[in-house]
């Protein structure tokens, strides 16, 4: 009997190990840089002239400012940053900290504007 439950703490112990690796494995590879942690409606101000405006970024990535829409393509996503370039070949770069979008920088006008949610979203 003794030698039994050894063999099946035994077993236990491998399955128990073999499944933790797995499953830190698949943890590691998941990828992090959905493009749905962009998404949403963001308000920043213009320091240069204290208007605020409204930057909003669709699921399939189609970018509005102030109901304007942008021909922009998407250069590069990861979960730091999201990078459009226009037609003119500048860049939109948007930064997030770990929870959401926090600030973009516009090449063509060489500013960086803080993002804040709209009310209602987060």
């Amino acid at each position: 009997m003794k030698g039994r439950e050894i063999a099946l703490f035994g077993i236990s112990l491998v399955a128990g190990l073999t499944g933790g690796f797995s499953l830190r494995k698949k943890q590691q590879t998941q990828p992090s840089d959905s493009p749905l942690f962009y998404v949403g409606t963001w308000q920043f101000v213009d320091p240069h002239n204290q208007r605020q405006h409204r930057l909003e970024i669709s699921p399939n990535l189609d970018v509005q400012i102030d109901d304007h829409q942008l021909q922009v393509r998407v250069k590069d996503l990861n979960e730091q940053q999201l990078t459009f370039q226009d037609k003119f070949g500048y860049h939109l770069t948007i930064h997030a900290n770990e929870r959401q979008p926090i600030s973009f920088f516009d090449e063509a006008d060489d500013c960086t504007y803080a993002m804040h949610p709209l009310d209602g979203d987060s």
